[in-house]
């Protein structure tokens, strides 16, 4: 035997008991359903403005930085996801409005 198929040392004390190691298998990734994409923080600001909104307006500013860092991957699976689309621009930022209130203008 190998090392490698043997992970405990060998013991010199043999009255104390040592067991091996327990190998934990890899737990299955959740399936992403409709209450999964209804948890999105995007999502919910998006539902109560119709008009779309900005990144830095879903943040509360354009200075608060680490509110913009934490919705931006949000925003991201929302975007691949397919719940918000891109429209135009306001003030230099994109805005982002859901694709359920997208309709002829």
């Amino acid at each position: 035997m190998s090392e490698e198929e043997n992970p405990t040392p060998p013991v010199e004390n043999p009255a104390t008991p040592v067991t091996p190691r327990r190998v934990v298998a890899p737990k299955p990734k959740p399936v992403v359903d409709k209450e999964k994409k209804e948890d999105n923080k995007v999502v919910k600001l998006l539902e109560r403005n119709p008009l779309g909104m900005t990144l830095p307006e879903m943040a509360g500013g354009t200075r608060q930085l680490k509110k913009i860092r934490t919705l931006r991957p949000m925003l991201a699976e929302a975007i691949r996801t397919g719940l918000v689309m891109p429209i135009s621009q306001r003030a230099g930022h994109t805005v982002y409005r859901l694709v359920k209130n997208l309709g002829p203008r």
